[in-house]
């Protein structure tokens, strides 16, 4: 469980014609994941050569993007009885796996048949398809003509509706012989403007009509500020061009009367536009009843079609990843160590005994090898966390364990509260039952009950609850001269008060943090030993050592419990810093120059020599870096590392200090003139105050434990960036 699951390497050998049942075997049996030929072509030089893509590839992806188009045009409106229904079964679901009873059956329980593309071929699914293609894409190209014209039509009946209100006839719009009449709608709030600029602009010599517009159609949100009237302005026909600039500046949207209506009268033109409405919508209402028969009887047929094509689609691309000679195909991939047999058996039996598996063991530096990850349900939310840094590599220390351990337990002690933390983990609880939230939000319910489990731990240990304790009695005797009664304090002896005890706190926060990043270079040093570097080994032993005196030096320097400090004691204390601290300080520098000298001579080996004779300047580089990886890469990083720790005695009295404020305004509410109102006041401020306590202080809880566990612990031993196994599927897109 500290470890990736153990993988081998799959070398499979098959014929051309049993590629296609050997690539639904391994989609089947679901634990395989396949992998570029590319990657392991040194072991193939002369028998084989990476695949090239297949041709049809092209082909079926034109295809489904059509289909895409094509079904984004038939699918239902939202909301729609087609959208309640209830969702169907893959194509894949229903080709590979038993049918169960009742399933196969569409509408009326008539039975569904779905041939596969085995049984068809491309050409005659393209054809199919386009023919029901051409027919979709006319209908909704004359739908859409028809919508703007009847949205044309409607425009025109107001216009003609507010014309005959007003007395005028269309073919009275437009050049005269001495005047010019303009016809529009303008923004009501430009009215009187509109009035004022054509005075400036052509004198006296015109006039404006004007009406409200009771509906209109270019403005449905209800905004009064954006609302328009009809409007007539009439001018000399000399002032034509000096009038159309005014008109423009005040946004008049010009209407001229279509040629057909400008010769009839405004009742006539009227009477023609209403007939005209009536046929576009019984035009419309034809052409979606059309599309809703198609969308009744081929949706469900092109949605299977478009499954199938999907598959396909995956088989040709994931067959680029194969080698190839001229009969021939290899198959490389990765399976677990426990899925070994089952997988060759399954391709054995596909082929009939014709195919070859190999499983090989790779080496655990092997970066090619993907890692997958192998915990108990209750563990595997904190996979999450682990991955949020980086997956894995194949030859990492899987740390989700001791990390499911440690994550609650720091929250916990930054967070430590009974009553905060039985509200957590109730939230926690909440988040695992409903399963209309997804399984991240499950996983995330997990880690926040048990965190909310460590917190109530800790407020017991600390005397904690819901903000009182026996310091937040003190505390309100004196600030509000009011007593906290006994059984909202039910821990009467607790283990520690932070916010009383922060000295002992500190000190305790430090050897968490010793403890906690030892843990992980103990990790480093079992690394360094199933990789057999000895040097590796050494330098991950006495950077424990530096670690340990890194804790001592910041004891002394707090001046923390030492008798040699309480005695005065000056020799035995240098002989503690010599030992703690110079000693594994000079190993440290001493390893390090030892390190680049042989990774200098290793560089000069096989030369002309001259790589080989170093001057005094190299040697002084290599002495300073020594110095700075000894100094400042770790005994001076272990320093601060172990001081970021105190941000747990930081953050829990941060906790402590934020909720006793707002204990002490609630008594305070408590002493107002009027009883009732102060306990009403008083159960809001509290009420208010916890929740507000509980979200802040538990998502700052939340960030620090995650820093604590990438900065100060997974840089111990942890590497990651590798890539997370995943078997290969005959996916479906958006499924």
């Amino acid at each position: 469980m500290l470890r990736p699951v153990e993988m081998r390497e799959l070398r499979i050998i098959t014929l051309d014609e049993h590629l296609d049942r050997v690539i639904k075997r391994i989609d089947a049996l679901g634990s395989v994941h396949l992998t570029d030929i590319g990657e392991f072509m040194d072991d193939w030089v002369g028998l084989i050569e990476p695949a090239k893509a297949d041709s049809v590839l092209t082909k079926i992806s034109e295809l489904l993007m059509r289909m895409d188009n094509l079904l984004s045009l038939l699918q239902p409106p939202q909301g729609g009885a087609k959208a309640k229904a209830k969702k169907k079964k893959s194509l894949k679901d229903r080709l590979f796996k038993a049918r169960e009873e009742g399933e196969g059956e569409g509408e009326g329980g008539q039975a569904i048949t779905i041939t596969p593309i085995e049984d068809r071929s491309l050409t005659e699914i393209e054809k199919e398809f386009s023919e029901l293609e051409k027919i979709v894409i006319r209908l909704t190209d004359e739908t859409a003509r028809l919508r703007v014209e009847l949205k044309d039509t409607e425009d025109l009946l107001v216009v003609l509706k507010e014309l005959k209100d007003l007395g005028v006839e269309p073919g009275f719009i437009g050049d005269q012989y001495f005047i010019s009449v303009f016809a529009g709608r303008v923004p009501t709030e430009n009215i009187d403007e509109l009035d004022k600029a054509l005075d400036d602009a052509v004198g006296k010599l015109h006039f404006v009509i004007t009406h409200k517009l009771e509906h209109d159609n270019d403005n449905d949100t209800g905004d009064k500020s954006k609302s328009k009237s009809f409007a007539i302005v009439v001018a000399m026909k000399r002032d034509r061009d000096a009038v159309e600039k005014v008109l423009t500046r005040m946004d008049f949207d010009l209407w001229s009367p279509p040629g057909d209506i400008s010769s009839h009268d405004a009742a006539e033109a009227i009477e023609e536009s209403s007939a005209k409405i009536k046929r576009l919508r019984q035009e419309i209402e034809a052409k979606e009843r059309e599309i809703e028969e198609i969308r009744a009887t081929k949706l469900s047929e092109l949605t299977a079609m478009r499954e199938t094509l999907q598959m396909e689609e995956n088989k040709a691309k994931v067959k680029a990843l194969f080698g190839q000679s001229e009969r021939v195909r290899v198959i490389m991939g990765w399976t677990p160590e426990d899925k070994v047999e089952e997988v060759t058996a399954g391709i054995r039996e596909e082929t009939g005994g014709l195919s070859i598996v190999e499983a090989r063991k790779p080496e655990r530096e092997d970066a090619r090898v993907p890692s997958l990850l192998r915990n108990p349900k209750l563990l595997k939310p904190f996979e999450s966390v682990i991955k949020m840094y980086g997956h894995p590599l194949y030859r990492d220390i899987d740390p989700t364990l001791i990390t499911a351990i440690i994550f609650p337990i720091l929250f916990g002690l930054m967070f430590p509260d009974i009553g905060h933390g039985f509200i957590l983990m109730l939230l926690g609880l909440a988040l695992t039952r409903f399963t209309g939230l997804g399984k991240e939000m499950q996983d995330m319910g997990i880690i926040i009950l048990l965190c909310g489990l460590c917190s109530m731990v800790a407020g017991a240990l600390f005397g904690e609850f819901f903000g009182f304790s026996l310091y937040a009695r003190e505390l309100v005797s004196e600030s509000v001269q009011m007593h906290i009664p006994d059984w909202l304090i039910p821990i009467k002896n607790p283990v520690m008060e932070p916010i009383v005890q922060v000295k002992l706190f500190f000190v305790i926060t430090l050897l968490i943090g010793a403890v906690h990043m030892g843990l992980g270079l103990v990790l480093n040093v079992i690394n360094q030993v199933r990789a057999k570097r000895l040097h590796g080994m050494i330098n991950e032993l006495v950077k424990i050592w530096c670690l340990a005196g890194a804790l001592y030096f910041l004891l002394v320097l707090f001046g923390f419990y030492f008798t040699e400090l309480q005695e005065h004691n000056t020799p035995v204390l240098l002989r503690n810093v010599t030992i703690f601290v110079l000693l594994p300080i000079a190993l440290l520098f001493i390893l390090k120059v030892v390190e680049e000298l042989r990774h200098e001579g290793s560089e000069g080996e096989g030369g002309d020599g001259s790589a080989g004779k170093k001057s005094i300047m190299d040697y002084l580089i290599i002495l300073i870096d020594g110095v700075i990886d000894a100094l400042l890469e770790n005994f001076f990083r272990f320093l601060a590392n172990t001081v970021s720790y105190g941000r747990i005695l930081a953050l829990a009295l941060c906790h402590a200090a934020l909720i006793e404020v707002f204990i002490i305004f609630t008594f305070m509410c408590l002493k107002m003139p009027v009883p009732v109102l102060g306990q009403v006041m008083a159960a809001l401020v509290f009420l208010l105050g916890t929740a507000l306590v509980i979200v802040l202080e538990a998502i700052m809880a939340g960030i620090h434990t995650i820093r604590l566990h990438f900065y100060e612990w997974f840089t111990k031993f942890y590497e990651g960036g590798g890539h997370e196994f995943s078997p290969f599927k005959l996916r479906v897109r958006g499924s």
